[in-house]
Formats: structure tokens, C-alpha cells, sequence
């Protein structure tokens, strides 16, 4: 299986070989699995949250946000986008108000979870039809925070 990784305006490939063992570009590396959420990369202890479309990969005080690629399917036109956390959290502070102009990618709410920040980016461009949170809440995983109208 392979897959492409985003981070930044970085692209990564990587392919699973076998259990234990992937390549990221031209180097392999042995994986390990702890415990949920904690990953051995080689000598490296990752601690990982994950929706089907994005990976938080939190290593030394930092966190790195990672969308997975997937082929586009056909949209149609003037669906809705919602927003959701990837785990329990709390929100911290919401970038946007209702009526707000967004673009893909765009953070639009930060959550904080296990001490660390998980910036919520519009997965499209559109309007931001609703908000259903408020800063200090905590919010769960798969419940709608932000509707975005896309054209």
C-alpha cells in the first residue's frame, strides 16, 4: 500500500512494506506499535491521532499536521463541509465568526488535547454557515463544530 503524505507544502510517499517496516521516500524504516497512539519510528517515540483524512503526529514538543491524499471524487455543487474533532479536546479559540469567507486550509478552529494544539483547517474553500462550539468547551470526536457552505 502506498501513501502520500502532506505536510507543510511538503510531499511525502510512503509505502508499507510488511508489518514493521515502511518506507518514507528513499529510506526504511522499523515501526513499532506501544499502545494506542504511541508509535517506535526507529529510535523515535511518536504519539499519533488520526482521522481517515489527517494524522497529528506529536515528537519533541511539537506537532505535525499530516492530510492524507486520497483521488478526488466528483462533488457536487453546493454541498456542505462540517468540521469535526479527531479526539476528545478542548476548543481554544475559534479563528472565524458565521458569514466568514474561508479558504481550503485555512485554520479555522484550535483545539488543545494531551497538552498539545490541533489546528482545524477548512478542508475546502466556502462560507461559514455555522458554529456549534464555544471556546472553553470540550468537544468529542466525529461531532460537527464548524459547517462551511461550499459553492
Amino acid at each position: 500500500m502506498t501513501l502520500t503524505l502532506v505536510h507543510g507544502e511538503r510531499e511525502y510517499k510512503v509505502d508499507i512494506l510488511t508489518d514493521g517496516l515502511i518506507r518514507v521516500d528513499d529510506r526504511t524504516y522499523v515501526v513499532r506499535s506501544e499502545r494506542d497512539g504511541i508509535v517506535r519510528i526507529g529510535g523515535l517515540t511518536l504519539w499519533v491521532a488520526a482521522t481517515p483524512d489527517a494524522r497529528w503526529v506529536f515528537l519533541n514538543g511539537r506537532v505535525f499536521e499530516l492530510s492524507v491524499l486520497r483521488p478526488r471524487a466528483r462533488r457536487r455543487v453546493g454541498h456542505d463541509s462540517s468540521l469535526s474533532a479527531p479526539m476528545p479536546a478542548t476548543v481554544r479559540r475559534i479563528a472565524v465568526a458565521v458569514g466568514d469567507v474561508v479558504k481550503a486550509g485555512d485554520v479555522v478552529i484550535v483545539l488543545e488535547a494531551m497538552k498539545m494544539e490541533l489546528p482545524i483547517r477548512a478542508a475546502e474553500t466556502g462560507t461559514v454557515r455555522a458554529i456549534h462550539c464555544v471556546e472553553g468547551e470540550l468537544v468529542q470526536p466525529a461531532v460537527p463544530l464548524l459547517e462551511v457552505a461550499v459553492p
